[in-house]
């Protein structure tokens, strides 16, 4: 797979001549067709995440089923299975069975917008299939189709971009605001069956082009039978996995507590270190929790040292806990960033105590160890007005 995956992302290095006889247009409309003729398909999917400046890397691989026939909110119903989860749904409700914890979730999911964030879905056939005919019928999108060499497999190679566009889950476009950042579209077809192959989704940031997301799709079965109507019922898995219990939800720590302290390592270049609150006792303090999979943190990030700057250390102590990460990645983000705070972890338990769920996420400290406020996202100018405000009193 690596060496496929190195193959499909040279694209400079593996495009042939560019075909005259099939415009990107025609090749997409007779994907098109061929998507919206199957009435069932199986096949393997293999989805790679790599972000190189968040060193961040992620492969998830499912066994497919979608049912195209369905009638309901997204005229479709689904099974993924994956080595530690079995994902179904039948069109109004959807069952998540944790194989490693031996458990069974059921909820409502009848709805458009109660699916848009599913990760089996997102660059599936089913997506795929939703999004072509907008990139057909919308002509800001630039699209161009040239001859891509896999191995000795020539498939049609058709590129996407639109200017500050990006694919959403379920069909259709969605706009972003960062403007250093392109996001061009690849979709490698079979020249003989025209369907999919491979969906590669691009991050260009400034000059660096190495992040991507690739959707490889196999052992594709156009003619899958479907699963008995027990298979997709919680019935059929009530006897092996037990119900699903959510963790008790701990109520978010309120303005005007007393913050609660913690001794966490901290890392350094020539050592492992440990630091408490309490060493800080007399100075404004911002606990700043993130972790790397989480993309809002990784935005904030670059502004830690700004905020740090901006007040004497003396009167502001910024402190970054992340929550899930091991050592190797604080040591990567230390030398990225070359940090004027400290960066805290192992502080999933800190951060669960106070109650919250999410990140990036803050609380900001007084003098006396209070917690005056509770901040859930990261607005650098919002966070630095709050800070200079408790500086001053």
């Amino acid at each position: 797979m690596k060496q496929l995956l190195v193959l499909t992302l040279a694209l400079p290095l593996s495009v042939l001549a560019q075909k005259k006889s099939a415009s990107a247009v025609e090749v997409l409309q007779k994907t098109l067709n061929k998507l919206e003729s199957l009435k069932t398909v199986s096949y393997s999917q293999t989805r790679e995440t790599r972000y190189f400046a968040d060193n961040y890397q992620h492969t998830l691989k499912a066994d497919m089923f979608i049912d195209f026939a369905a009638s309901n909110a997204l005229n479709l119903r689904f099974q993924a299975e994956s080595d530690k989860t079995i994902f179904v749904y039948d069109g109004q409700y959807r069952l998540l069975i944790d194989k490693e914890n031996q458990t069974i979730d059921s909820a409502s999911a009848a709805t458009f917008a109660s699916m848009r964030n599913n990760s089996y879905l997102y660059h599936s056939l089913a997506m795929l299939r939703r999004m072509i005919p907008g990139t057909i019928a919308n002509d800001s999108i630039r699209k161009s189709v040239s001859d891509t060499l896999i191995g000795k497999t020539t498939y049609y190679n058709v590129r996407m971009e639109g200017d500050g566009m990006y694919f959403a889950l379920l069909g259709g476009m969605e706009y972003y605001k960062n403007a250093q950042l392109r996001r061009p579209y690849y979709l490698l077809i079979d020249k003989k069956t025209y369907l999919p192959y491979q969906f590669i989704s691009k991050y260009i940031r400034g000059t660096d082009d190495r992040d991507y997301v690739t959707m490889t799709y196999s052992n594709m079965d156009t003619r899958a039978n479907t699963p008995a109507p027990r298979g997709w019922s919680y019935a059929a898995y009530a006897d092996t996995y037990k119900p699903y219990v959510a963790p008790a939800v701990i109520p978010l720590i309120k303005p005007g507590t007393q913050a609660p302290g913690f001794t966490l390592p901290a890392y350094l270049p020539a050592g492992i270190d440990s630091l408490s609150l309490q060493q800080y006792a007399g100075k404004v303090v911002l606990l700043e929790f993130w972790f790397k999979s989480c993309g809002p943190c990784m935005e904030a990030m670059p502004h830690y040292n700004e905020l740090q700057q901006s007040f004497n250390k003396s009167d502001f102590a910024l402190i970054t806990i992340n929550v899930e990460d091991p050592v190797e990645d604080i040591k990567f983000f230390y030398n990225k960033y070359q940090p004027v705070y400290p960066m805290l972890y192992n502080g999933r338990s800190f951060w669960q105590s106070v109650g919250f769920t999410g990140a990036p996420a803050s609380l900001l400290i007084d003098r006396a160890g209070k917690v005056r406020e509770v901040i859930r996202g990261f607005v650098k100018d919002d966070i630095e007005k709050k800070v200079k405000g408790l500086v001053g009193e």
